[in-house]
């Protein structure tokens, strides 16, 4: 059996994506040649910055006492040079750090492409502010300014701090709930959503050896941290004959993000005005059946038989009971402002 030798094409990337490390004392020369160009950038920023001119190259020559701006343009291209290969000898260390993040960055929902991006920022930084005097490898005190730019990235902050037993809880109860949805198969719980549900936590508790009271307000805060809205945010509703309150191309209006979140706002919103509707005409039972019914608990819709089962009733039952509840509501004279509404968002 003979072996297929790799494409040339093949074999120059290979090549073009791997830099070879660098010796100790490569690095240091190279660390040498940045320090020399940082600090004729540094002269020059300082100079701007008190007069508040901009410096022509003979005058930054002079300033940094060499001969003319030939020297000047040598040195520039040198402290280039040395900074790229410098910081593309080390991609591979980004790579390695970023593998210690990639749990996190998976939960917070962050490509590993943007740590990457992220602790490129924090090389270069360490490639401008290595010192080859302290007797440090480069890749060493590299890795102490990667780690930092990644743990200060705000994309992997939380949006809300939560205190540390709140998540130690909710890994557990996440946890136990995916463990809950491989047991039900694709037709179980796993098709409800990513997150545990208010309905759930009878199981869950059960589960964990928890009181059912204690899973179920930590399930109802956490969906008060997931359901986080713009602070830019400016509501605005339209009336019946078509007139518009509120300036929609403020702030963040124009940005897909704000629409997110102002899609969020009326849902949240709706759903407000439709539960007070329901908590007015309704007893507790069929509101409890509507709250399922309908996603108005944790935005999960259930059909009637997985209600019944979580109500403890038969399936017949929960289908009367659903049949009474929307006449009772259709018939209910304090709903008249709510089909108001309803026709002026439809």
């Amino acid at each position: 059996t003979t072996k297929s030798k790799p494409s040339s094409s093949t074999t120059t990337t290979t090549k073009k994506s791997s830099s070879p490390l660098l010796t100790r004392e490569q690095e240091y020369a190279l660390a040498h040649t940045i320090q020399a160009g940082t600090r004729v950038h540094k002269l020059r920023s300082e100079y701007e910055s008190s007069h508040s001119q901009p410096l022509t190259k003979r005058q930054w020559a002079q300033l940094a006492n060499m001969s003319g701006p030939n020297e000047l343009r040598k040195l520039i291209s040198e402290y280039r040079t040395a900074k790229q290969e410098l910081v593309s000898s080390n991609m591979g260390l980004v790579r390695a750090v970023v593998k210690s993040y990639a749990r996190k960055a998976k939960f917070r929902g962050v490509p590993k492409d943007e740590l990457i991006q992220e602790g490129t920022l924090g090389l270069i930084r360490a490639a401008e502010l290595f010192d080859p005097a302290k007797g440090l490898r480069f890749s060493t005190y590299a890795t102490i300014w990667i780690k930092g730019v990644l743990s200060n990235a705000n994309s992997l902050d939380d949006v809300i701090t939560l205190p540390n037993r709140e998540r130690v809880l909710w890994n557990k109860v996440h946890a136990a709930w995916e463990e809950m949805a491989l047991e039900a198969g694709t037709s179980g719980i796993s098709g409800k959503g990513g997150r545990p549900s208010v309905s759930s936590a009878k199981e869950l508790a059960k589960r964990l050896g928890m009181k059912q009271s204690l899973v179920e307000n930590h399930l109802r805060r956490m969906a008060c941290v997931s359901n986080v809205l713009s602070l830019d945010y400016q509501y605005s509703s339209t009336t019946r004959s078509g007139y518009t309150t509120g300036n929609q191309q403020d702030g963040l209006m124009a940005s897909a993000q704000f629409g997110t979140d102002a899609d969020l706002a009326d849902r949240a919103q709706f759903k407000a005005d439709l539960v007070a509707g329901l908590v007015r005409n309704l007893n507790e039972k069929e509101l409890t059946l509507m709250r399922l019914r309908y996603g108005l608990e944790d935005g999960n819709e259930y059909t009637i038989k997985e209600c019944a089962s979580m109500m403890g009733i038969n399936r017949e039952t929960a289908r009367l009971l659903q049949h009474a509840c929307l006449k009772k509501l259709r018939e209910a004279s304090n709903m008249e402002s709510l089909q108001e509404y309803l026709l002026t968002v439809a």
